[in-house]
């Protein structure tokens, strides 16, 4: 088992709220892994805004990830045990 920490920053601590979770996730997690365990936990709430796809178990829309010092996009992006998973939502607009 691997264990990571989901950090969100700025505005997407209002969908999770908090220091940071660690989540246990079975040795060789991806980031598709850790979405799914988002969706398994947190999907039903996240349905009904704009930042989550529960078909899809992703985020949609400008949500960028990010896993320890690079930004991840690939559901097959390979998670290390105690690394940090950062949620954080892109401003846009001009």
């Amino acid at each position: 088992m691997i264990t990571v920490t989901l950090q969100a920053v700025g505005p997407m601590r209002e969908y999770f709220p908090g220091p940071g979770q660690d989540l246990e996730l079975p040795d060789g997690a991806t980031l598709g892994d850790l979405l799914d365990r988002i969706d398994a936990a947190h999907g039903e709430r996240l349905a009904g805004t704009s930042i989550w796809n529960r078909q899809a178990r992703k985020f949609r829309g400008p949500v960028v990830i990010k896993a320890g010092t690079r930004l991840v996009t690939s559901r097959a992006a390979p998670l290390q045990d105690r690394q940090v998973v950062s949620l954080i939502k892109a401003v846009v607009g001009g």
